[in-house]
């Protein structure tokens, strides 16, 4: 139960974030905006959203990740559903920010707490399932929103949104989601203590640091760093529709391209939580750096359906980085003992990365009539920050001697 309610809370993320990128074109051409302006629209979301992570990974140990899955999921279908009643720009940066208060709190910030509470092995595979099954949906999504949206109109897309991640959340936490295995009398997977052992054990169980040594650790802050401008990179979702259209495909077609990128979701997430826990994350990091730089260098460079198709499924990659790897890179620098709260505040730099880069794409496209310069410049970046990264993991725990959990 605890895996499958760890799929439904991140595919209500990754269906809700890939979703915004269906609305760049209608939304524009229908009320005259221009694209950054309303790229504004999602990093308001994505800013308020990171902004708030922290305080969720100080609430959900408290009021538990079930409460939180609930109440959070029933909002954020309501303010979506709302977004079909913005006629200007301030109307949708209103709503932007009511949806970014309550968004990531069923899904990004529950997540991986649902993960590391109920598995001791095989979480990288678990977390791999959960970004795949947000792939899955994203699939479909891509299939039928863009043709929805030209039928329905704009304002019926946002309330079929609304309503598509109040069902992945609100009854996901009513009839699946505990909050802890001990609730209902089992172990955590991978735990050979009795129940008793467990709780007698937590100095064990939930080795580490807390927030304030993490903050000592200069790995932590270059990690922190990294993921911050890969996540620039990420906010390119919110966009690739829009650039199949620029350059010359229809939006059918464009979202059958939108549909291939989350079919890569599916493959590249589950493939990079399985080499994670064989491999380790250090050398998952390598890997999956140089597949995704590629995947920029190569898509600004054709307009051939198959290639177009193989960067695309590259691309998705960087969905890994911060869908999987960033909750492992996390638990493997800092350990379980106030995992919680850290990584609330990393996710919140993950999710303030895309909220940044989104505008920043749109004002590439709005300045050079292209998206070009940002492919190329998000190769190099991807480049330097995967190197980054790398370095950082080897330096990991240079203060407190941290020995990372084993299934990573």
């Amino acid at each position: 139960m605890a895996a499958i309610s760890a799929c439904l809370l991140m595919a209500a993320m990754v269906v809700g974030s890939v979703s915004f990128g269906y609305f760049m074109e209608p939304v524009t051409s229908d009320l005259g905006f221009d694209r950054a302006a309303f790229s504004l629209y999602f990093t308001i979301v994505t800013v308020v959203g990171g902004i708030s992570l922290p305080v969720y990974g100080r609430l959900i140990p408290k009021v538990g990740v079930r409460k939180i899955a609930i109440v959070c999921g029933a909002l954020t279908g309501v303010f979506m559903a709302c977004t079909s009643l913005c006629t200007s720009l301030p109307m949708f940066y209103g709503v932007a920010f009511l949806i970014g208060t309550t968004f990531f709190g069923c899904s990004y910030a529950s997540m991986p707490v649902v993960v590391s509470t109920w598995f001791h092995e095989k979480t990288g595979f678990i977390i791999g399932c959960a970004s795949a099954t947000g792939g899955i949906l994203g699939i479909l999504s891509g299939f039928f929103y863009p043709s929805f949206i030209a039928n329905m109109g704009w304002q019926a897309g946002y309330v079929l949104l609304g309503a598509i991640v109040a069902v992945l959340t609100v009854p996901t936490g009513i009839i699946l989601l505990r909050n802890t295995p001990e609730e209902v009398g089992l172990r955590p997977y991978g735990c050979t203590n009795t129940i008793d052992e467990t709780r007698s054990s937590d100095s064990a169980a939930f080795s580490g640091v807390t927030m304030g040594e993490a903050f000592r650790m200069p790995s932590f802050w270059a990690v922190l760093i990294s993921l911050i401008i890969l996540a620039f990179t990420v906010a390119v979702t919110q966009h690739l529709a829009a650039y199949f259209v620029s350059v010359g495909f229809d939006g059918v077609m464009a979202g059958i391209f939108m549909s291939v990128i989350s079919g890569g979701l599916v493959i590249t997430n589950i493939l990079i939580g399985m080499i994670t826990d064989k491999l380790g994350v250090t050398k998952t990091l390598i890997l999956s750096g140089v597949l995704y730089m590629i995947s920029f260098a190569i898509l600004p460079l054709t307009i051939s359906v198959p290639v177009i198709c193989v960067s695309l499924v590259l691309m998705s990659l960087g969905n890994g980085y911060v869908a999987v790897l960033a909750p492992l890179i996390t638990q493997h620098l800092v350990g379980t003992k106030d995992y919680a709260a850290i990584w609330g505040v990393v996710s919140m730099v993950c999710v303030l990365g895309q909220g940044i880069g989104s505008p920043i794409w749109g004002l590439v496209y709005d300045l050079t009539g292209s998206y070009n310069p940002a492919m190329f410049g998000a190769a190099i970046v991807v480049a330097l920050c995967s190197v980054e990264l790398v370095v950082s993991m080897k330096s990991k725990g240079e203060c407190l001697n941290l020995k990372a959990p084993t299934s990573h």
